[in-house]
């Protein structure tokens, strides 16, 4: 369902960035029964993407490390899923055949070191296109995409990218994150919501595995 996130290539004259293929991003799909996080935890998703609507069922995060392109980078992992139950999901390495979500990647980014890390704090995050090709990315960097799953495959047809908007992080606590989102599509839909999710370390060692089981 995910696979690596982007390629962001340090070049002088700015990045190289490609979208993370958080691909099967409906695959993460599965409980919070998994969280460890304090507080509710919670999600909406006001919207269409590709004339569908997601209702979520479950908010996991966690922080992890990811490839974009040739640097390996820390970032904050939230999954958005209309299937609960994702957190045992990820922890078993399991891909759900069906499902919704909205995967949302936020990082620090050093413009003059290209160190990219796991944002310490609240903040807003803007979108980074990842068809944009070369471009400077923010300094809070927000990459997000809506992805559709069907027999452990994406559906590229139902799935998209985001390519503007922001996600404002209100809260940042032992791998759990609350926020909310305003996100433009490269469909030229727009979906908001807001997030409280529940800790996952599974979800760190699964964007971290190359491969995963394909589940129920």
């Amino acid at each position: 369902m995910f696979a690596s996130p982007a390629s962001a290539r340090p070049r002088r004259r700015g990045y190289v960035m490609r979208m993370p293929r958080i691909a099967a991003a409906g695959l993460l799909v599965a409980g919070l029964a998994c969280g460890s996080g304090s507080g509710s935890t919670g999600a909406t998703l006001n919207g269409v993407v590709r004339g569908q609507p997601m209702k979520p069922a479950d908010a996991v995060s966690s922080p992890a490390r990811v490839f974009l392109g040739a640097i390996s980078a820390d970032v904050a992992a939230v999954v958005l899923s209309d299937v609960s139950g994702t957190c045992a999901k990820l922890t078993a390495n399991t891909e759900p055949k069906n499902g919704k979500a909205l995967v949302i990647m936020l990082a620090d980014v050093d413009r003059l070191s290209y160190a990219v890390t796991a944002p310490s704090g609240p903040g807003t995050f803007d979108v980074f296109n990842p068809a944009g090709g070369f471009g400077i990315p923010p300094a809070h960097l927000a990459v997000v995409r809506f992805g559709v799953n069907d027999s452990c495959a994406e559906v590229p047809e139902q799935s998209a990218v985001a390519t503007s908007g922001s996600v404002k992080l209100t809260s940042v606590s032992a791998g759990g994150y609350a926020g909310t989102y305003t996100i433009g599509l490269e469909t030229g839909e727009q979906i908001s919501g807001e997030f409280h999710t529940a800790t996952c370390p599974g979800l760190a060692t699964y964007l971290a595995t190359p491969t995963h089981s394909c589940g129920g």
